[in-house]
């Protein structure tokens, strides 16, 4: 059964076109800064399908001579055994969720590992401010604070900080658009997305809109995050990608 696309409720008023600006692949740009891995800074900077790159990197042929439903099947589970990955899963967790052996998993993540020792370098480093401040900082300076057992705090602390890292680059963009359009008027945020209306007379300058959105991550060298639009006159649910 294919369920009704909700988002068809959400319509614009008379004369406003409808935007939906998301920050596309954004958690993942910002484990790769926070690792400092080039290869993967330069993957998405050219523009790379991230998930097939790191599948190709990590199985090769085993991956590349796949087609169709298959191919697609595999990119997935590259992407979930990454993101799992970055963000402290355990090899038996990966396994359960995939469907792996565990010595699948374990190989995986033994290969991410060499691939890019940035990542399990920031682990390492993240580990360590837990143990002796019990924080995780982002690249804005905000920190959390954490009061339970610190063994099993990694994870959590590896996902906030890309995920608060991204929010807060979500928010900033929504501020600097309310300050520079302001007959804009911003609707929603959802982590790293945002809904916002504008009147048709102004729904042309979507150059102006995606630069006015831009704002760069302060890291030792900036991360600027593209911003990917759609828009549409008649619902949410029906948004197009402006090119």
């Amino acid at each position: 059964m294919t369920l009704p696309n909700i988002r068809k409720l959400f319509v614009p008023d008379p004369g406003y076109i409808l935007f939906d600006a998301d920050l596309a692949g954004a958690d993942a740009q910002v484990v790769a800064a926070e690792a400092e891995d080039t290869d993967l800074l330069k993957a998405f900077s050219e523009g790379l399908d991230i998930h097939v790159k790191n599948a190709t990197d990590l199985w090769g042929k085993a991956f590349t001579s796949l087609e169709g439903a298959a191919r697609k099947a595999r990119r997935q589970q590259c992407k979930q055994a990454v993101h799992g990955t970055n963000y402290g899963a355990a090899a038996r967790t990966l396994a359960n969720i995939l469907g792996w052996s565990v010595h699948e998993a374990e190989e995986f993540q033994r290969r991410w590992f060499s691939l890019h020792p940035g990542v399990r370098a920031w682990h390492d480093r993240v580990e360590s401010d837990l143990r002796t401040t019990r924080t995780a900082r982002n690249a804005f300076n905000y920190r959390i604070i954490y009061f339970d057992r610190i063994d099993a705090l990694l994870p959590q602390a590896l996902a906030w900080i890309p995920q608060s890292t991204v929010a807060l680059t979500c928010f900033r963009g929504a501020l600097q658009l309310d300050k520079t359009f302001p007959t804009a008027e911003l609707l929603l945020q959802v982590h790293d997305s945002l809904v916002f209306q504008i009147p048709e007379r102004d729904s042309h300058r979507t150059t102006e809109i995606r630069k006015t959105l831009t704002n760069p991550i302060p890291y030792s060298t900036p991360l600027v995050i593209d911003w990917k639009l759609s828009k549409s006159n008649v619902s949410w649910g029906e948004c197009e990608n402006v090119q």
